[in-house]
């Protein structure tokens, strides 16, 4: 059964069309979280205080073929300006966490510098991110920011190509 001559002059178009308006939403929606983890950590070191503090880093381990382990969380453990000892998930940035390394003590935690913001002391991240900036975020989200781009322009072209033959 062949498809139609109509069929196919609306469908490529529109396949087109769809593939650059996914594309453009992912690279939008990285660059949102990009831009927000960076707006953060700026936040972070203008206003943030720094104490002393441990890092708990829990991993997660798949096993198969594939196997290996991640990290899936860094719990922070501080005392705040107030001397209220706090308990925090590090938050992600752009869907990364900043992981401190170093040696552990017996159970497990990394001594790090925890920086938090005194409005929101449960609100904290190591220290160390303070680092990094847009351009770490964007290495982080490499994959997701190519798919984005591959899509948004095979999509244009496509279209292009299209709009040219009609």
């Amino acid at each position: 059964m062949e498809i139609s001559t109509r069929t196919r002059n609306w469908t490529r178009p529109v396949v087109a069309l769809v593939m650059a308006l996914l594309g453009v939403g992912v690279l939008a929606a990285n660059s949102v979280e990009v831009v927000q983890g960076d707006h953060r950590i700026s936040a972070l070191r203008a206003h943030g205080r720094q104490v002393p503090g441990d890092a708990l880093v829990l991993h997660t381990c798949s096993s198969g073929r594939g196997a290996g382990c991640s990290t899936s969380a860094v719990w922070l453990s501080f005392h705040d300006a107030k001397g209220l000892s706090r308990f925090a998930a590090e938050p992600r940035l752009a869907h990364t966490l900043y992981v401190p390394n170093g040696p552990r003590d017996a159970e497990g935690h990394i001594r790090t510098t925890v920086v938090y913001d005194p409005a929101h002391p449960d609100d904290a991240q190591a220290a160390g991110v303070l680092r990094w900036n847009a351009w770490n975020l964007i290495e982080q989200r490499w994959l997701a920011l190519t798919i984005g781009a591959v899509l948004t322009v095979a999509g244009s072209a496509a279209l292009a190509t299209e709009r040219l033959r009609a």
